[in-house]
């Protein structure tokens, strides 16, 4: 079913193309307006042939050089995202370790406010 639809669709669209392109060419004015579109168009497809053909070892000159610097981009960006990376991690187990010495010095300051009992048989 969605196969005739498309068929009829396209069909559709061919035909609506056709008649439009049949109507625009009938009139002098539309006609010579699409010839010198046209004309300019090819005058710049081959112009730019053209140039592609005359420069054609610069182009390829400048376009490995871009690779180039893509790479070495990615390269020195690869690196930092390491560096970046290590350092997170060297603050990760920095952190861990000021928590432990805090709760260290917590619990010494506890014992140091503790009320100190005394021992009766400490001058024994």
């Amino acid at each position: 079913m969605e196969k005739k639809q498309c068929n009829s669709v396209c069909k559709g669209i061919i035909i609506g193309s056709a008649v439009t392109v049949a109507a625009l060419l009938t009139y002098p004015k539309t006609r010579k307006k699409i010839v010198e579109g046209a004309e300019e168009m090819r005058h710049a497809a081959q112009g730019a042939t053209s140039y592609i053909k005359e420069n054609r070892e610069e182009l390829i000159e400048k376009i490995r050089d871009t690779s180039t610097q893509i790479s070495d981009a990615l390269k020195s960006v690869s690196h930092d995202v390491k560096q970046i990376s290590e350092s997170a991690q060297h603050i990760k187990t920095s952190s861990v370790e000021v928590i432990d010495a805090a709760r260290e010095v917590v619990e010494d300051i506890k014992k140091i406010k503790e009320p100190k009992k005394e021992d009766p048989f400490e001058g024994i």
